[in-house]
């Protein structure tokens, strides 16, 4: 017995040493300036590079790890209800501001998945331009982009994984239209949390597969990227109606009402002081989303009391030998494309790999199972496949009206040319 308890006590120091390592920087009681954060496909290649090198350096230091961890061991108070929203704004900001001690200009981008959300592999995002797609086949370590032959070592050792739903390819994800439809059905902040958790946020995690569908999935950059799409969207959300800023609904994991004065978990700050991305300690707006006006943001009536619990790193999370670091980081520096992405919900343009004659298709169904898995809503799930099968039906009914419609013209004037 005393042999165990040497060996957990050991273990336990051994953590208590990693989890030092991780910062938590406080949030500041005002901004002195209001930063944009814009889509990554957007940023020039000077900022491009940057913020690779800044998550390059985050990840050597063992922080990615820590984030995986975080967001791991509190993964059932998180998801599935409306802490939601709020705590993964919180989240990225943490990332944001760990971002800005390194490199104080760079903001965090956001993935527009909805760009190529009918054929994501063929998105710049997920190619060696950028952050690399589908893991290798045999280990699905990811071995492309700005994360290639990344190790972890949150929860065990071993590289970097993705393993896309259907081996190739992931799988369509929502069209911003299907999004779009849901903020203008939802009326509460309970309704538009279920609907997009449970809808177009799910699918994406489950396309990628490997450590992206995992609770530790923040361990992969593209976490971030993906939730800086879903945490704009909220602030699309809210913009249509002031009190959005002040006022939250529903339960949290305990079934305890959650307002605006419910403690976020870990952080320990109120939900409202996350309720405005310009708000006090966030300072960011998005490229085109209104600001939220100073008169309807939430006042903290209490100084946040951080809990104990820190996320357990190590010091380093190569899989690899040291020396093999810069050769890596010559091999897969990332060069962005020069096409700028369409406009989002513009889904005439959006960029797919089909035939352009041929119908779009929605999103396939997740399982049951992995849904129960992931603490999500498996009734919601299901009426927001419906929602988006009927989305995707409108959609294609539109574009073979068009296709229809400029074959008309062109006889009409083949006709005409003839006479």
């Amino acid at each position: 017995m005393l042999k165990y308890i040497c060996i957990l006590l050991a273990v336990i120091a051994s953590e208590a040493i990693a989890k030092s390592m991780f910062p938590l920087p406080r949030l500041q009681n005002l901004c002195t300036q209001t930063s944009v954060r814009r889509d990554i496909v957007s940023l020039p290649q000077d900022e491009l590079q940057r913020f690779i090198a800044v998550v390059r350096e985050m990840h050597r230091r063992g922080w990615m790890d820590g984030f995986g961890s975080m967001h791991d061991h509190i993964a059932h108070q998180i998801h599935g209800n409306e802490q939601f929203f709020a705590w993964h704004r919180r989240f990225l900001r943490h990332f944001e501001l760990l971002m800005q001690e390194i490199d104080p200009g760079v903001m965090l981008p956001y993935w527009n998945w909805g760009t190529y959300w009918q054929s994501p592999v063929a998105d710049p995002v997920l190619t060696s331009a950028y952050f690399g797609g589908n893991g290798r086949l045999g280990d699905n370590c990811v071995v492309e982009g700005a994360q290639a032959r990344w190790g972890r070592n949150y929860p065990s050792r071993n590289c970097l994984t993705r393993r896309f739903r259907y081996g190739a390819t992931t799988g369509a994800f929502w069209p911003m239209r299907a999004v779009r439809d849901v903020m203008n059905a939802a009326k509460t902040h309970a309704q538009f949390r279920s609907r997009i958790e449970n809808g177009a946020h799910g699918i994406v995690h489950l396309g990628l597969g490997g450590d992206f569908e995992t609770m530790y999935a923040p361990v992969d950059v593209l976490f971030f990227m993906h939730h800086a799409t879903i945490d704009k969207i909220w602030a699309e959300w809210q913009s249509r109606d002031p009190l959005r800023y002040r006022q939250v609904d529903g339960y949290d994991s305990q079934r305890i009402p959650v307002t605006a004065n419910s403690l976020m978990p870990f952080y320990s700050e109120e939900v409202g002081t996350a309720l405005a991305t310009n708000g006090p300690g966030y300072c960011y707006v998005y490229d085109d989303v209104p600001a939220a006006p100073m008169g309807a943001m939430f006042k903290s009536t209490r100084r946040a009391a951080f809990s104990s619990f820190k996320a357990a790193v190590n010091n380093t999370s190569s899989v690899e030998q040291q020396a093999q670091d810069t050769e890596d980081a010559d091999d897969d520096s990332a060069v962005a494309p020069a096409a700028a992405a369409p406009p989002v919900g513009n889904e005439f343009h959006v960029k797919h790999a089909l035939n352009d004659t041929a119908d779009f298709r929605p999103p396939s169904p997740m399982s049951r199972e992995w849904l129960k898995g992931r603490h999500m809503d498996v009734a919601e799930a299901a009426r927001m496949q419906a929602l988006v099968n009927n989305v995707v039906a409108q959609i294609n009914t539109e574009r073979r009206q068009k296709r229809a419609a400029t074959a008309a013209a062109a006889a009409a004037a083949a006709a005409v040319r003839a006479a």
